[in-house]
């Protein structure tokens, strides 16, 4: 339910009596469409927002503001103009949503300045908060600046008179009798919620339509004098209005058109109202800050999917190495047969059950030996680029079992605490950008583990904390990984990658690993520490839901002095 007329009739005589004879202390800018008023009078302070929102814009008390932006420059505008100035009248023009807020300033000067206006047009989109000379109705300074290309009605710039909205042939609902109302609507008794809405003053589609819903029990008539009862402040039934966690209505009265809603009573109507948009601006932060989550999400698995697309093209031109040995082979088994400055040359594939000829080309200016040493060296390095793809194949699957593991997690987040604590999770892993900068920067940047390189060429993972040393063991390491820990000692999980499912892992990368599991442990200002190494397979996380701690078997100690390698992923 939007900010009606008579919502802001009843927030009106409530403002009237919390802030006139108040005197405004302090104004801030808490978003680029909302003001908030700190207004203190001898015994009590309130806070008074004002929002010219295009969905939610409003004015009631808070209890306290929202963190403020940067002051702005319209902030610092009207705290000139309005300095320890005091709240002389609150009005409601007519039965626009339309709030006048009368201050009178104070100044050291002499001259005392005139007094001055807030004028708050809650319109929708046309929504605007203006600050008006009270004595001629000249425009200070507003918000939203409209000029005549924007509307032909009028402008709102400094300098120019302020008038009213054009202004709608509706009949006020406080005049109308029973003959009147009858007349007004022809004499019909089957009225429509628009009908109603189009012909009355101060009537929100809300509670026209609860007029309508009241008519399956009484008559238009008397439907009509029930909502019209509520009118009157000192009748106003403040409440929230809610199904389940979704906020329906800050209302001033039950409202039967929601017959399953669940209501909770406050004292005021700008309690309720607060109530209210603390509930909207939770629900759409939630769903701003799962949106944000979904899109980084998308965007890393579709980066992984290029890279992983990247690597197995790779891994395809590297699988050619055993082909480029074979027509080595093939070249030293005939040098008799060929004779430098040849092109190409067919020979018979002896590692082939078919026999078959085999076409090799040549390169015309070496000699037969030569091509074959070329052929040799294309399969040294295209060996040893297949072993390094292989590497970046195994770390890539586990970013990806990383990644489905938080579309697992945002899927059951359900509360803004749950979605932030992820926040943090992404930004640590790269898939947002950090607020920070410098070296906390790029720690975050670098993911959940802390990555670095063997100098056998093997990847080595180490866990930043208990839940990364946990995840770390249930959904990145493979059975074939070494796993490695300080003994007995508080520290982090080591991990180093065996994608090539290798029996053992060589001694000089094993050491490596150790001094990183002794380096990042409790005991990392010790000279010899003890480490623990054991294959993947035969650790076990303990039962309960304490995260890092486990049970491993069939281990092995090494006594090293912590390290960090100097090749860093």
């Amino acid at each position: 339910m939007s900010f009606d007329s008579l919502a802001l009739r009843i927030v009106t005589q409530e403002l009237r009596e919390s802030l006139i004879g108040g005197t405004i202390r302090h104004i801030e800018q808490a978003n680029a469409h909302t003001l908030s008023f700190k207004i203190g009078r001898v015994t009590e302070t309130h806070w008074l927002t004002l929002s010219a929102h295009s969905v939610h814009a409003r004015a009631h008390l808070i209890q306290k503001p929202p963190p403020g932006q940067k002051q702005s420059y319209l902030a610092d505008f009207l705290t000139t103009h309005l300095r320890r100035g005091t709240i002389t009248d609150i009005e409601q023009l007519g039965w626009d949503r339309i709030l006048k807020i009368t201050v009178q300033p104070v100044s050291d000067e002499p001259i005392q300045p005139s007094p001055k206006a807030i004028i708050v047009e809650i319109m929708g989109k046309h929504s605007n908060i203006i600050l008006i000379d009270a004595t001629d109705d000249r425009i200070l300074e507003s918000l939203k600046r409209i000029d005549e290309t924007m509307s032909r009605h009028r402008e709102i710039l400094p300098g120019e008179t302020y008038t009213l909205p054009p202004q709608q042939a509706k009949v006020d609902p406080l005049t109308l009798d029973a003959a009147a109302f009858t007349e007004l609507f022809d004499g019909q008794t089957d009225v429509s919620w628009r009908q109603l809405f189009n012909k009355i003053d101060g009537f929100s589609p809300t509670l026209a339509k609860e007029v309508v819903a009241r008519t399956a029990e009484t008559e238009l008539w008397d439907a009509y004098q029930q909502v019209i009862a509520y009118f009157d402040p000192k009748h106003a039934s403040p409440q929230l209005l809610t199904d389940g966690d979704e906020p329906i209505a800050a209302s001033s009265l039950s409202l039967q058109q929601f017959p399953n809603a669940v209501s909770q009573a406050f004292n005021t109507m700008n309690s309720a109202l607060a109530a209210y948009y603390d509930a909207i601006t939770l629900r759409e932060n939630i769903v701003s800050e799962r949106g944000t989550l979904t899109q980084a999400l998308t965007k890393q698995k579709n980066l992984l999917q290029r890279k992983a697309k990247a690597l197995h093209s790779d891994l395809d031109r590297a699988e050619k190495a055993e082909d480029y040995r074979i027509q080595g082979e093939l070249i030293l088994a005939n040098l008799h047969a060929i004779t430098r400055g040849q092109e190409q040359v067919e020979l018979q594939n002896y590692y082939s059950p078919e026999l078959e000829k085999l076409s090799i080309p040549l390169n015309p200016e070496q000699s037969p030996s030569e091509n074959a040493q070329t052929y040799f060296k294309k399969y040294t390095k295209a060996k040893r680029g297949r072993s390094r793809i292989q590497q970046l194949i195994s770390d890539l699957d586990a970013d990806q079992e990383t990644l489905e593991l938080y579309v697992s997690k945002l899927a059951s987040a359900d509360t803004l605490e749950a979605l932030q604590k992820l926040r943090a999770a992404f930004v640590q892993n790269g898939y947002l950008k950090s607020p920070q900068r410098g070296k906390q920067k790029q720690e975050v940047s670098e993911g959940p583990f802390r990555r670095y390189t063997s100098t056998n060429g093997f990847q080595m993972y180490v866990g930043k904390n208990s839940q990364s040393n946990d995840l770390l063991l249930r959904q990145i390491a493979k059975p074939s990984d070494m796993w490695l820990h300080a003994k007995q000692i508080h520290g982090s999980h080591v991990i180093i990658r065996n994608p090539e499912n290798r029996p053992d892992i060589p001694m000089p990368t094993l050491l490596q690993a150790a001094q990183l599991a002794a380096y990042y442990s409790k005991a990392h200002h010790a000279s010899n520490v003890p480490v623990d190494y054991t294959w993947a397979r035969y650790v076990v996380k303990r039962k309960g839901n304490v995260a890092g701690y486990v049970h491993y078997t069939r281990e092995k100690t090494l006594y090293v002095e912590p390290a960090v390698p100097s090749s860093k992923k």
